[in-house]
């Protein structure tokens, strides 16, 4: 078992210490950690620094790269955005540090972060989540220098509506922004995150996304709980790894150094 998107204390929105993540790692017999903090240049009104990873570097240095038999290994998550500002703070930022792996993530759609209601108000979930995939295909036009796309279902976390999941059939505008994302990412030889946290205590969804995923080419998966606090780390990952099984997909993927290991889903 992996978990390939872990915060820490070293991304704004966390107080988790590395060591808590690692003692719950090994606690819960996952094999390798990867620790992914924010570095976010896509929202000027973002009021916390990108993540200090010389110094995150440094944390982790006493671990020797694993802890109780769990591997370490040292990867960031950027935020996207469609603009030419963000891509250049962003690949400036990251230009001294070797990353293990980097998850490109979208948060925020027209300058509002999907995270927040003010972003749902006065729209429908077909709108919402809409614009939120246009957004994601147009930052992939300008951002390469990640290993697999984050959770595609980010603005379902906190959406106000009874049915949050997000669905490749809600309407043939969206399958056809999922096929214009997922070509995008399967040119550039990417692969695409299963992210439990979306799910929160509901039913998990995205057989279906991921079907059309594996239809358009798609061969990699990454497993991720999205964990900020000890205690949410891990979860409902054997799920996600059923998921990708029954959709099909062939491999899940391990980093180091960028360079994937591909392991058989059975």
């Amino acid at each position: 078992m992996i978990d390939y998107h872990v915060h820490t204390c070293f991304s704004g929105d966390s107080m988790a210490l590395p060591s808590e993540m690692l003692d719950s790692a090994a606690r819960l017999g996952i094999d390798e950690i990867c620790f992914t903090d924010h570095v976010d240049f896509d929202n000027p009104g973002n009021n916390f620094e990108p993540a200090d990873l010389a110094a995150r570097h440094e944390c982790l240095k006493a671990f020797g790269g694993c802890y109780r038999s769990v591997r370490i290994r040292e990867g960031v998550e950027i935020s996207m955005a469609p603009s030419d500002a963000c891509f250049e703070k962003t690949k400036a930022y990251l230009a001294a540090f070797q990353p293990d792996f980097i998850i490109g993530s979208q948060h925020v759609v027209n300058g509002v972060d999907v995270y927040y209601p003010e972003y749902h108000q006065g729209k429908t979930k077909e709108d919402a989540y809409l614009a939120y995939l246009e957004t994601i295909a147009a930052s992939l036009e300008k951002f390469d220098f990640f290993s697999v796309l984050g959770h595609y279902d980010f603005v379902a976390k906190f959406a106000p509506y009874p049915d949050r999941s997000m669905k490749s059939d809600l309407s043939p505008l969206i399958r056809s922004a999922f096929e214009r994302i997922f070509k995008s990412v399967i040119s550039m030889g990417k692969g695409i995150e299963i992210n439990t946290a979306a799910w929160r205590d509901d039913p998990r969804w995205g057989l279906d996304v991921l079907k059309l995923y594996r239809e358009l080419g798609g061969e990699f998966v990454t497993f991720g709980s999205d964990a900020h606090r000890s205690v949410s780390l891990g979860n409902r990952l054997s799920e996600a790894y059923e998921l990708a099984r029954d959709a099909g997909i062939p491999y899940y993927a391990v980093f180091e150094k960028m360079k994937p290991s591909f392991i058989a889903i059975d």
